[in-house]
């Protein structure tokens, strides 16, 4: 679910800087234990120095709200902590479509660690579900 999460915010970033006609890119990938994903896109771009700053909170809003669509400047910032908490890493780059790439890694059992629902004092969790 978490991952999803990630992926959702990164193709809506996406979206919202590709031109009409220019491609968005999803891919995935099995490597040695860890699932690789990927949301490439034909839209400006990121120079060195965004890589850089990309998932500090706010970093590319302030760089481009006078030169291109911009969100609050908190999902990728958002994004890293959900992949960090997944035992992951996500970076950015230049993708080969011209615009910028966005790539998480996260561990395979990370996918399907079990959930937990969180217990009130006064209630008992039904039947199979852990508290």
């Amino acid at each position: 679910m978490r991952l999803r999460q990630v992926v959702d915010g990164l193709v809506e970033n996406a979206l919202r800087v590709t031109p009409s006609g220019a491609p968005i890119v999803l891919g995935a990938r099995s490597d040695g234990g860890k699932v690789v994903v990927e949301v490439r896109d034909g839209g400006p771009g990121l120079v060195a120095d965004d890589a850089e700053v990309a998932f500090e909170r706010g970093a590319l809003r302030d760089r481009y709200r006078d030169v291109r669509p911009v969100g609050t400047g908190l999902g990728l910032s958002i994004a890293r902590r959900l992949v960090l908490r997944l035992g992951g890493t996500i970076a950015a780059g230049v993708a080969p479509e011209g615009g910028a790439v966005f790539s998480v890694t996260v561990p395979e059992e990370a996918l399907y660690a079990p959930r937990t629902f969180p217990s009130r004092s006064s209630d008992t969790a039904p039947s199979g579900w852990e508290a």
